[in-house]
């Protein structure tokens, strides 16, 4: 009797833990498909307004959301999927770290060595730069050495970054600096006696089990490998490049999956590739928050390891792990958005999604038809000034805005002082023009302190001859497209665009704070929607990058043209008279399209035109 009690006991406890383990997984797992809903849904709304990409989330270690939105290949109609390749960006910087460091683990080398130990010729005045400096931007080297896909060698590369003079004493300070992740790829070459991707493939890839990560040496088969697209511009991929691109290698573009960067989560997790010590060295943070290729920050969520990484041809990444949490996002996009990282119009969204919080999204729209929008296209004249501008195409349809009257209407922007915005767009284009001029009167006209208005003059001459070096061609006109709330609380930023006379351009943003410049931002607005149909002559627009919108209905006589449009939310709605060809000129594109792709990226952490840019 004694042994049956102690049996039938036994069994109970199993049944006891068994179903509270069962119970903990189906919670698990509901929650986990509640979230996959609701990123789902959301993703699947602004995906008509310019999502294209593929996300993973995984919470403890569970996959509950692995899907692609948008178009792979536009050409071909191939859609983004779980499968598809991208780039992983400037990400790239901590698989490099994580090689020097699987070196340090078998002895080859230490982040502590001098680079004489690995290099040839390093001269005297790089003598005290460490490894450790080149990981974490201390070592005072030149941020670039030429465009990305430039065909250029490892030791040419190499020659190029020690030739070049310091920009500070090696640990004073920091700064972004792609070719000191290029000097660290070219280390990894000489300690370990294999190139640089094979010895990750080896070392790191093939032990996490990524198949598909890499510049050149995966089989990626049929697998697609998405396009890179700068509004409509198709800039093709990576494999149509030339190899090998030394001023990329180590520091960006190697391709990668949202499987296999949750393979690499995986395998952070545990010691596949780098034993504990190791890992306390890769996340070990430093000046900036910065680590050893990561970014290690302390968030209300606890602690949070990130890095994300893009191009200004279109591509950008994100990887986010939510240490405390055991949530990891990953987040890849092959087109631009505007002057912004396409990752960042969506990802504090997905994050809020993940965590519970709630979004604001477009309504549901119908797939795109042009016959929805038959006769639309073309500009309207606004009563209080400005013109909105509306264009169709095979693939949608956008609104964009000319003048400040336009803007307001376009963003929903207070009217309440109605001469500020202009204002602010007159003082930008002086300033812009002064600097064209060299016309050092205006800026101490605008800064009373002489050293401030010295320092924005010399600041905006270098960006006014930037585009002439670039270009090889002078400026001939800087106009302000438009001021509209900033980034930060309390400010405003006016995008100025410089053009010459073959109609290249570059932009940036003034910000303003209280009636004050207060600096300048590289990030520029878009002062143009896209639309997606509700219905026939009903539309919905909305801006990506700002995570808002609003409806747009036309308007037809008893003809059938399209006459009038009406723009804004009950009570805020402005309406505006379609004007004929002969008003604006046959073939006119509303002044600027400001569209997607105009744009070269942020200046922090960027590569060069043509390149990865770490965003």
């Amino acid at each position: 009797m004694t042994d049956a009690r102690l049996v039938l006991g036994t069994i109970v406890a199993v049944l006891i833990v068994v179903t509270g383990a069962a119970c903990h997984a189906t919670a698990a797992e509901e929650a986990g498909s509640e979230i996959a809903t609701r990123l789902d849904g959301y993703l699947t709304r602004v995906t008509p307004f310019g999502l294209s990409g593929a996300l993973l989330v995984a919470v403890g270690g569970n996959v509950v959301l692995n899907e692609g939105y948008g178009l792979a290949i536009r050409s071909d109609g191939v859609p983004n999927s779980a499968e598809t390749v991208f780039s992983t960006g400037s990400i790239t910087k901590q698989f490099t770290a994580a090689a020097i460091l699987k070196l340090e683990v078998t002895g080859e080398l230490s982040a502590e060595d001098p680079l004489g130990l690995h290099l040839d010729d390093v001269p005297d005045d790089k003598a005290e730069i460490t490894l450790h400096h080149l990981l974490t931007h201390t070592a005072g080297v030149i941020a670039a050495t030429g465009p990305d896909y430039e065909e250029v060698g490892r030791d040419e590369v190499v020659a190029r970054v020690l030739a070049a003079p310091l920009e500070f004493r090696p640990g004073e300070q920091m700064s972004y600096s792609n070719a000191g992740y290029s000097l660290l790829a070219a280390i990894v070459e000489r300690a370990s006696g294999r190139p640089y991707e094979e010895f990750l493939r080896e070392h790191l890839f093939a032990p996490a089990g990524m198949e598909r990560t890499g510049y050149r040496l995966p089989d990626w088969g049929a697998s697609t490998v998405a396009h890179w697209y700068r509004g409509d511009t198709d800039n093709g991929t990576p494999l149509e490049k030339p190899y090998p691109f030394w001023n990329l290698m180590g520091n960006g573009g190697i391709l990668s999956t949202t499987g296999d960067m949750f393979a690499w989560y995986q395998a952070l997790r545990g010691e596949k590739v780098l034993p504990a010590a190791a890992k306390e060295k890769l996340f070990t943070p430093f000046l900036n928050d910065y680590a050893y290729g990561w970014d290690v920050l302390e968030t209300e969520r606890g602690r949070l390891i990130q890095r994300d990484g893009g191009s200004s041809l279109g591509s950008s990444a994100e990887f986010r792990w939510f240490v405390d949490e055991d949530v990891v996002i990953i987040l890849f996009c092959n087109r631009s958005s505007g002057t912004s990282p396409l990752h960042r119009s969506v990802s504090d969204e997905i994050e809020t999604i993940v965590f519970g919080g709630e979004v604001e999204a477009p309504p549901p729209t119908l797939d795109w038809s042009a016959d929805l929008a038959e006769g639309t296209e073309g500009a309207y004249r606004l009563a209080s000034g400005g013109d909105l501008w509306v264009a169709v195409g095979d693939a949608g349809a956008t609104i964009g805005a000319v003048g400040q009257g336009a803007v307001n209407a376009l963003f929903l922007l207070d009217a309440a002082e109605p001469g500020q915005y202009q204002d602010l767009n007159l003082r930008s284009n002086a300033l812009v023009a002064a600097a064209v001029r060299g016309d050092s009167a205006a800026f101490a006209n605008e800064f009373p302190d002489p050293e401030l208005a010295g320092r924005v003059q010399r600041f905006l001459t270098g960006w006014v001859r930037g585009l002439e070096e670039e270009t090889g061609r002078p400026v001939l006109m800087a106009n302000a497209f438009g001021t509209v709330p900033g980034l930060e609380e309390g400010t405003l930023m006016t995008g100025v665009r410089l053009s010459n006379d073959a109609g290249e351009s570059r932009e940036l943003s003034f910000v303003w704070r209280g009636g004050r410049l207060v600096g300048f931002d590289q990030i520029v607005f878009n002062v143009r929607m896209a639309m997606a149909p509700v219905a026939r002559d009903s539309f919905f627009a909305y801006h990506l990058e700002a995570g808002r919108g609003l409806p747009v209905t036309f308007a037809r006589n008893d003809e059938g043209e399209v006459v009038a449009l009406t723009i804004g939310p009950p009570g805020r709605a402005v309406s505006a008279l379609k004007r004929h060809a002969h008003e604006h000129g046959e073939g006119e594109e509303g002044g600027h399209e400001q569209g997607e792709g105009d744009h070269e990226d942020e200046a922090q952490d960027e590569h060069e035109e043509g390149g990865e840019g770490d965003r």
